[in-house]
């Protein structure tokens, strides 16, 4: 028997759920908790975007724990094989949910490869989300941790310090809608200039779905050691401070002349 297919989204995506072989988290939820004779299967589980590495945890122990026949309904090899969400060390965020990508992985020296991993409960979707698609700044995040997090991993990673990223430009140019199913980011290193005191990059960072390249996103960055940068902020940040400490006075002997 064929199993049935149908993909997993979280529950902000429920308008692309609609008339079309897809579920969200909570409707998953009730159909496991209906008894066979209700909902027979067998039932293939492909996971989509928005849900949680808790909510995939649950979902997995919640049918590995049910009795034989209840886990020959459900077909959970999707699920086991989802990527890893990349550690927080690699996206430069402090809470998981705000890092929307798996673990890069070298193709080679320049190509790699890194899945959209989306928590619906990221800072970026907290407080928006229309629609069926995968809003573009939540994409434009996603190419940002990227570069972070390919060049922590392969090019930092045996340095003994800290090191600061300093974006030069970035631009991005949407070819579609990114919808929540599965997408990967095709990151390639076009230029790099490496010395000793500092990393330069130039990189080109397509968003892919359904082999379609939905968003480009180029960066021009350069990486220095944390405590050079720390240096020279501290400066400009002396700066500017004084700069506005100026300008309001200014203000204020302007308005009280008048």
């Amino acid at each position: 028997m064929t199993d049935k297919s149908f993909i997993v989204v979280a529950d902000k995506f429920e308008a692309f759920t609609e008339g079309k072989a897809a579920i969200t988290l909570s409707h998953l939820k009730t159909m496991i908790s209906l008894p066979k004779t209700v909902l027979p299967g067998p039932m293939r589980i492909i996971p989509g975007q928005g849900v949680s590495d808790e909510e995939v945890e649950e979902i997995l122990s919640t049918i590995e724990a049910a009795d034989p026949p209840e886990q020959q309904r459900w077909n959970i090899s999707a699920l086991r094989r989802l990527s890893v969400r990349a550690a927080c060390a690699l996206s430069h965020k402090h809470n998981p949910e705000n890092t929307l990508i798996a673990k890069p992985v070298k193709v080679d020296d320049e190509n790699f490869v890194v899945d959209l991993r989306i928590d619906q409960n990221c800072e970026f979707m907290n407080d928006h989300q229309s629609g069926q698609h995968v809003q573009g700044m939540v994409l434009v995040e996603a190419a940002r941790q990227a570069f972070l997090a390919v060049t922590e991993e392969f090019f930092l990673k045996e340095a003994d310090q800290k090191f600061f990223f300093v974006i030069n430009s970035m631009q991005t140019t949407f070819q579609g809608f990114v919808f929540p199913i599965a997408a990967s980011i095709q990151y390639r290193v076009i230029t790099k200039d490496i010395n000793n005191r500092r990393q330069r990059f130039v990189v080109e960072i397509d968003t892919v779905q359904s082999d379609e390249v939905k968003a480009t996103t180029t960066f021009h960055f350069t990486v220095y050691p944390n405590q050079l940068i720390a240096e020279k902020e501290a400066l400009m940040a002396e700066t500017a401070l004084k700069f506005a400490l100026m300008r309001s006075k200014t203000l204020e002997t302007s308005v009280a002349a008048n």
